[in-house]
């Protein structure tokens, strides 16, 4: 395979930063504070007036179903590949970014930042999935670098999923569960330190409400900060908030009311340029950028979900979202295209790009849909019947690529000190709008105790608007009428085992994609975008073994899109172009316990993906974007004696590229070289309620190169030990 093998310890972090700002001091000081005084006063107490907690060994890996109200079928039975990340598995790795966690899914590749888009920003089986990213089921679309701490899970379902989801999804989606209220009273928190000036604390309280039965308040905080171990001055600090209110629980009638703020002040790091279509060989502590670097995102999401059974029957459920998504950037990207070949490195200087820009999105998702069980005969059936109303909007304001005066640097030792000296006019003011109304239905029907038959159907009607007011001005409206379907066959042959075979299909309409994106530029005529469509064929089998303590999946896939979407526009390197990618693979995973004491999760996906069709018939044949062959997740713990538990993880990745599109200087493409990396932990149960823990991230402190994209390569973080207290009442 070709992999370079380096030791790992814990999942890749975020980049990291050393801040001196006294607001953000403040406030994770305050936060590690609050959990410190929290844990130290309840310890405090007697514990005769709680009841036993052990932190060590609560919850597990494997997860028995999806919270989807649309996939109600038990994970055994789910006929689709699909994995989920537990609360227990980020924790016991230390995750603290969303992208982190998706680590654990072998077939999804991290990608960079680019022009239109920071923060979270990967590919699912090859195909981009940026704006594949849901909360609770609905989208959540914005920019930013989504952090856990308000997670119950992490589901990652791959395949073409437009019939249950909507437009988008051609490689699969991401949802993020959030944690909702329980009818038992409980904090717990976390305290964290790491040899990367790594400062997090986390705060999660649960109260029932007296006197209200079935009621309850849930409330978790978050404040995080830190330098990236490895890579000078690029850093990160973030906080969040998230109440939520329940009522109804355990009855036929349930409302929960819940709020979400997430706030960062970053200095970001766009990694290392490529030289002649390699990683520049350059010290892994390069910083290109300048100190004045900024990347700020606000986003507050509210939400209204209400649900009434009507007996056996019926379910109704009703969800209702609107959020905002404000951003403001600049940051620095080293371009390395006026560097001769043969110029001596010591004496080459490398020009800085600018990506700029300033954007308030805003998001408006309703859903309403009926859930209904009946009988005909020895045949029971289960119908979702829906409508849904999408709306999103954005208007950034950009420079790019208007900036002169920019200082250059050296390529060997660049000079992070320089003041910033760029100037230019506002080149971008857009406004663009994407309305979407969509039905769907989705209808399973259980045959005797083997067989079942899913089939689901969407309709999706996108209608975009937009409008660049600078010149050259332009303006127009695209209205699609998308149809998307999906079908499985499921046979158990075992009550514990099944055998599927599905098949589906996804669209994107590329121009409204185009229309949100915030790109400087559009094609010549939008009449050039065509709506990008999607076709696989999956056959897989999922066995519970071991008393349902372990569960076994493989799958071999087939995915074919048409008219993929477009990366970024701003990159001559990625074509839009009219043409066809196929994916082929297989996959194989397995999650749960071994024995009582030995959790394991493992996975490897194996992937061919090429271009098909182009209308750049030089495209033909070269491999698809950010689509390593193999990937492999492994992460197990085993409970020792002494109250200890350790814990061992590998993450490997082979080569893969960042540019479709050979170099017209000398016709290859970009590509990362393959890696390995291992992860360590140990933990320590103090108490009843009260646990040690630490993470060793890269053993090795190797050099490896993590999230890809044609104008530069990220390197992965260095060795970084974390320490921890972690605590349950």
């Amino acid at each position: 395979m070709g992999w370079h093998i380096l030791c790992y310890a814990g999942t890749a972090r975020m980049p990291r930063k050393r801040y001196t700002r006294s607001k953000d001091k403040k406030t994770v000081a305050a936060s590690l504070a609050l959990a410190n005084a929290i844990l130290l006063g309840a310890h405090a107490q007697s514990t005769t007036q709680l009841p036993e907690v052990v932190v060590t060994g609560e919850g597990g890996y494997k997860a028995d179903s999806l919270s989807l109200f649309k996939n109600g079928e038990p994970l055994v039975d789910t006929p689709q590949s699909a994995a989920v990340v537990t609360k227990q598995l980020m924790e016991d790795e230390g995750v603290t970014t969303l992208r982190d966690s998706l680590r654990n899914v072998s077939g999804i590749s991290i990608g960079a930042g680019e022009g239109s888009y920071q923060g979270d920003n990967f590919s699912i089986r090859g195909f981009a999935a940026r704006s594949d990213i849901f909360l609770d089921g609905m989208t959540d679309f914005g920019s930013y670098n989504r952090d856990p701490f308000n997670l119950e899970a992490v589901e990652a379902l791959k395949g073409p999923s437009s019939a249950e989801f909507g437009r988008g999804s051609s490689g699969g989606v991401v949802n993020q569960v959030s944690k909702t209220p329980e009818l038992r009273a409980f904090t717990a928190g976390s305290a964290e330190y790491g040899t990367d000036n790594t400062q997090r604390a986390t705060l999660d309280i649960n109260q029932p409400i007296p006197k209200l039965s079935g009621a309850a308040f849930r409330l978790n905080l978050m404040a995080d900060r830190s330098d990236v171990a490895g890579r000078d001055d690029a850093g990160y600090a973030r906080w969040g908030a998230a109440p939520s209110l329940a009522f109804g629980i355990d009855t036929p009638t349930r409302l929960l009311l819940s709020y979400f703020h997430q706030s960062e002040d970053n200095t970001p790091d766009y990694g290392i340029p490529w030289l002649y279509d390699k990683p520049a060989p350059v010290d892994r502590r390069n910083f290109y950028g300048f100190k004045s670097d900024y990347l700020k995102t606000d986003v507050n999401i509210g939400a209204l979900r209400f649900e009434r059974d009507f007996g056996e029957h019926f379910t109704l459920r009703e969800q209702f979202r609107a959020g905002t998504y404000y951003r403001s950037f600049r940051i620095s990207q080293a371009d390395t295209g006026n560097i001769p070949p043969g110029t001596p490195l010591g004496s080459a200087l490398v020009e800085r790009d600018i990506i700029d820009g300033v954007s308030t999105d805003r998001l408006i998702d309703q859903d309403i849909s009926l859930l209904s069980k009946f009988d005909t005969g020895p045949v029971s059936h289960s119908i979702i019947t829906g409508f849904e109303y999408v709306h999103q909007d954005v208007d950034p304001h950009r420079i790019e690529p208007g900036w002169e005066d920019v200082p250059t640097t050296g390529l060997l030792n660049p000079n992070e000190n320089q003041r910033f000296t760029g100037h230019g006019p506002v080149s971008t003011i857009v406004h663009a709008r994407v309305d979407t109304l969509s039905a769907y239905l989705i209808h399973t029907m259980q045959i005797g105790k083997q067989w079942t038959f899913i089939g689901g159907v969407r309709f999706d009607r996108p209608t975009s608007r937009y409008s660049e007011t600078v010149e050259p001005a332009a303006r127009f409206s695209a209205t699609d009428d998308l149809f998307s379907w999906r079908s499985a066959l499921v046979y158990k042959p075992l009550p514990n085992g099944s055998i599927y075979l599905a098949a589906g299909t996804s669209v994107h309409p590329n121009i409204q994609q185009l229309s949100i994106s915030s790109e400087p530029t559009l094609p010549p005529s939008t009449g050039e975008v065509g709506v990008g469509r999607n076709f696989e064929v999956e056959v897989g089998t999922k066995w519970d073994l071991f008393a349902q303590r372990l569960l076994v999946t493989g799958a071999v896939f087939w995915d074919e899109q048409k008219n993929p979407a477009p990366v970024d526009l701003d990159d001559p390197l990625l074509d839009v172009f009219n043409g066809r990618e196929r994916v082929i693979g297989f996959e194989l995973g397995a999650v749960g316990r071994l024995t009582e004491k030995w959790r394991v999760l493992l996975n490897y996906t194996y992937q061919y993906g090429k271009i098909t069709a182009s209308s750049d018939p030089t495209l033909i044949g070269h491999p698809v974007l950010n689509a390593p062959k193999n990937t492999v997740s492994l992460w197990t713990t085993y409970d020792l004696p002494w109250k200890l538990q350790a814990g061992f993880g590998l993450y490997a990745v082979s080569k893969r590229t960042a540019s479709e599109s050979p170099d017209p200087a000398n016709g290859l493409l970009m590509e990362a070289p393959g890696y390995a990396t291992l992860s360590a932990m140990l933990k320590y149960q103090l108490n009843r309620n009260v646990e040690i823990q630490a993470n060793i991230d890269n053993l090795t402190n190797q050099y490896y190169y993590d999230g890809v994209h044609p104008g530069h390569v990220n390197p992965g973080e260095g060795r970084v030990l974390f320490i921890g207290t972690n605590f349950k009442f």
